[in-house]
């Protein structure tokens, strides 16, 4: 009927009555033919006969059913006379007005909240009071504080916050001061940047264009339209603004200022499809219909949206807005689109195929969400019309959007379980009246996310406990209605964050250019400024269910697999960490005090004081591996130092390990340079040699048994200035085994297979050659151990690297403080 009914009778063929179906196209064979049943031309249609037309054409009905209409032909073709197919069909294409989200939102009666009661609570308690549950007892005043901390900046509270807290309950002072705490955590500037990442997942933000062919793969300016984001929701733009500038930002107040332009990143940083028009119209209509409207537009691409009421022809209304707008070259801002001077008048592509042209059809907004009598976009492309449309209070769908991923970032699941899609396949929203009041508040306070932000999690079924309740799980197994808050785990961004936080390496710079962070482990910047390769997305990502680039995400998955664990326990990332925790507590392991060492580091990573049960089992653990350590064979692995080279005898004359560990990096000091060693250092990935051959940067490698190895050293230099660095293998004995120099370049030493006894030292000597200056390197060596031909064990520099100048492993400290990292109180927020 949708092909071949009242509104549209493809080939003449109408199939919605009786004498239609009977008659069939003029001067063609008999759709049905009651004197000879077998000859009729829908079996021949339906059965697919070779040289015929083939319905429905996007597959063959099974026997079965073609058996059903063999057998109705056969036995007349009945049609009962009561049979109004064509009003059916009218009452079926009208019946998504009664959808929930298709209908105008209104502020609910408010006549029954009671003055201390804030109307969430009352319409949670009133779907609870339904089921005979109600909400949960308030969490503990350091839950909620830990909690807030990580929902609205997305970093663990300060030790002074939760002394403050602390001091708060014990004074009856305690909502106001949570009120205060609140709008501290609101007017941070790290609120924009943990907000920020959830706009950027919906905007399917990259860096680069992904697979391109020849053309620059890189989009240079990408960062800026994340800088844009970021202050955007830290100056709590307007959301009605906020959207109406990542579409049209070129026709609104500020189109001279590149800052503001960059907001067209929304659009304009998507997929290149290799450059296809088509596809990356495609892309922005998806972008903007799913990210603002709640709606799969591009469903109907090829044919009209088979649920929601979007038609071809409203696709392509909108596909002749995005045509009418060019990416100028050479200008301040590349994210931005201006108006063609003679806008596309944009026609249907039959089936969606651009050589297949329909109909000529207006630019416009989507028919359903506009008056009858809307006039078509005049205004240049329609961008800006467009925009108004969508941010508009007259549009149902674009605030209860919005209002609905806020409580699924808060609450860890949205109001509608499909926050993206709010068509008419979509379920009502689990508390419709709740829904509706905070749209509309949301509306009535000027589009204010921070006044949303602040008004739900200042509720009682915000700050509720997530203990588990056995009468409420029966009920209500999936907490749909929130009878306890949801224990959440912290999105990649949010548990590599808190290690840097908890390690005191956090950077807290806002805003800037990209940074590797799979690959510069050591950089203290927040995970929202990392890098994103489309065409090269990192395992790593990948792994902790980071959004994918490709397109818009609506919500994240959360998997639970091994290698979130194993990178857990082997990462460089994790261990220099733990490293660094582990010597910001020596002082109290140097006065013998093994408990206060303890007890430092359960605050400094978890924020608490441990148990003493806790604390004896640390005693125990910590106990337990100095003791392994002393009855290990011999000593094993790396140690980190400087020294001189005896150039007569080709050895290392006096070999010294480092004084000080600081960010990952052995030393002099606290500072570099330091006054005695200088520049001198060594860390995972490299180091600095001193300025003179009396200090060499010195890593060292103690054989723990007697055996046969190869050595390889990879050594890297990358600056043109200076005179680069010089690497040399040397054992006693043996002198210089190999040697390498490298400036501007990358250079390899290596040793053919030779033996080695237990305590027999290879050192690897950098030195700075003539001067020291530009002399920053990377180094990476492996040492494998062979029997007969076989592997038998392999050391690497970079995932060896440990926070002791002795070596060995991680020092029974940062053990202790790694497993802290791996506990779920860590990675979970109550």
């Amino acid at each position: 009927i949708e092909c071949h009914g009242p509104t549209k009778q493809e080939n003449g063929v109408r199939l919605d009555r009786r004498d239609g179906v009977l008659q069939g196209k003029a001067g063609e064979a008999l759709l049905i033919n009651l004197a000879a049943p077998d000859e009729s031309r829908l079996l021949k249609v339906l059965h697919y006969v070779e040289g015929d037309t083939q319905m429905p054409p996007s597959g063959k009905l099974d026997d079965e059913q073609l058996a059903y209409v063999q057998q109705w032909i056969t036995n007349g073709a009945v049609w009962p006379e009561s049979a109004d197919l064509e009003g059916e069909a009218k009452r079926r294409a009208e019946r998504w007005r009664d959808h929930w989200a298709f209908v105008p939102p209104s502020m609910p009666d408010l006549s029954a909240v009671s003055e201390n009661e804030q109307p969430i609570d009352h319409f949670v308690k009133a779907r609870l009071a339904a089921k005979n549950l109600t909400l949960s007892p308030d969490a503990s005043p350091r839950v909620i504080v830990r909690r807030l901390s990580y929902a609205l900046v997305g970093l663990p509270p300060e030790l002074s916050e939760l002394a403050e807290v602390d001091a708060a309950a014990k004074s009856g002072s305690l909502t106001a001061w949570k009120t205060a705490y609140i709008d501290r955590l609101l007017a941070s500037p790290h609120f924009g940047e943990r907000w920020g990442r959830y706009w950027l997942d919906i905007s399917r933000y990259a860096d680069t264009k992904g697979y391109v062919f020849t053309e620059d793969r890189e989009y240079p300016d990408a960062w800026r339209f994340r800088e844009w984001v970021i202050k955007a929701l830290n100056d709590d733009m307007p959301y009605d603004e906020f959207l109406k500038r990542q579409l049209s930002a070129d026709r609104m107040p500020g189109s001279d200022d590149p800052a503001q332009l960059a907001a067209m990143g929304y659009l304009t940083l998507g997929r290149r499809f290799l450059n296809n028009p088509h596809d990356i119209i495609d892309d922005r209509i998806d972008v903007v219909t799913r990210g603002m409207l709640g709606l799969t537009a591009t469903c109907a691409r090829c044919h009209d949206h088979k649920f929601d009421p979007i038609p071809t022809a409203d696709y392509y209304s909108l596909y002749g807005v995005f045509a009418s707008s060019d990416e100028p070259k050479n200008e301040p801002s590349t994210l931005r689109l201006v108006d063609r001077a003679n806008p596309v008048e944009p026609v249907i592509f039959q089936r969606g195929s651009p050589g297949n042209r329909g109909d000529a059809v207006p630019r416009r907004f989507l028919t359903a969400l506009s008056a009858p009598d809307a006039p078509a976009f005049s205004d240049g492309s329609g961008r800006l019309e467009l925009a108004n449309s969508i941010a508009s209070r007259s549009n149902p769908l674009t605030g209860r959007v919005a209002v609905n991923r806020v409580w699924m970032h808060l609450f860890d699941r949205g109001l509608v379980d499909s926050p993206s899609d709010f068509g008419v396949r979509t379920d009502p929203p689990t508390n419709p009246e709740l829904l509706d009041y905070l749209t509309m508040s949301f509306m009535d306070h000027q589009w204010s996310v921070k006044s949303l932000i602040r008004q739900i999690v200042m509720s009682e079924t915000w700050q509720q406990s997530s203990d588990r309740r056995v009468d409420a799980e029966t009920v209500d197994p999936e907490n749909r209605l929130f009878a306890r808050m949801n224990r959440t785990r912290l999105d990649f961004e949010g548990q590599r964050d808190a290690v840097l936080a908890v390690a005191g390496r956090l950077d807290p710079a806002i805003g800037g250019k990209s940074v590797d962070v799979t690959t510069d482990t050591g950089t203290g910047r927040r995970t929202i400024y990392a890098r994103i390769d489309r065409q090269n997305f990192p395992g790593l990502f990948r792994t902790f269910d980071v959004a994918s680039p490709d397109a818009h995400a609506a919500k994240r998955f959360q998997t639970t697999v091994p290698q979130q664990a194993l990178f857990q326990l082997n990462s460089p990332f994790i261990m220099d960490r733990a490293a660094e925790i582990s010597q910001a507590t020596k002082s109290a392991e140097n006065s013998g005090d093994l408990t206060g060492r303890i007890r430092l580091l359960f605050e400094t990573i978890l924020r608490r004081q441990p148990t003493q049960i806790e604390i004896e089992q640390s005693v125990a653990y910590v106990t337990q591996l100095q003791a392994d350590q002393k009855n290990s064979s011999g000593p094993a692995g790396w140690s980190y130092g400087y020294g001189t080279m005896d150039e007569a005898n080709q050895s290392v004359a006096l070999f010294s390990g480092f004084p000080s560990m600081k960010d990952g990096t052995f030393q002099g000091g606290e500072k570099l340079p330091d006054e005695k060693l200088g520049w001198t250092s060594l860390n995972r990935r490299g180091g600095h040699p001193g300025g003179t051959l009396s200090l060499c940067a010195i890593r060292r490698w103690t054989a723990d048994c007697d055996c046969r190895i190869f050595v390889n050293c990879v050594v890297v230099h990358e600056k043109e200035e200076g005179d680069g660095v010089r690497c040399r293998i040397v054992t006693p004995g043996r002198g210089v085994m190999a040697d390498a120099t490298a400036h501007n370049s990358t250079e390899s030493a290596s040793v053919e297979a030779f033996d080695v006894t237990v305590g027999q030292n290879i050192d690897f000597v950098i030195d700075c050659r003539t001067n020291e200056a530009h002399d920053s390197f990377q180094s990476k060596i492996m040492i494998t151990q062979f029997v007969g031909s076989k592997i038998q064990r392999i050391w690497k520099s970079d995932d060896d690297f440990r926070d002791s100048p002795g070596g060995g492993r991680l020092s029974e400290w940062s053990q202790l403080a790694q497993a802290l990292l791996l506990t779920n109180e860590f990675v979970f927020v109550d």
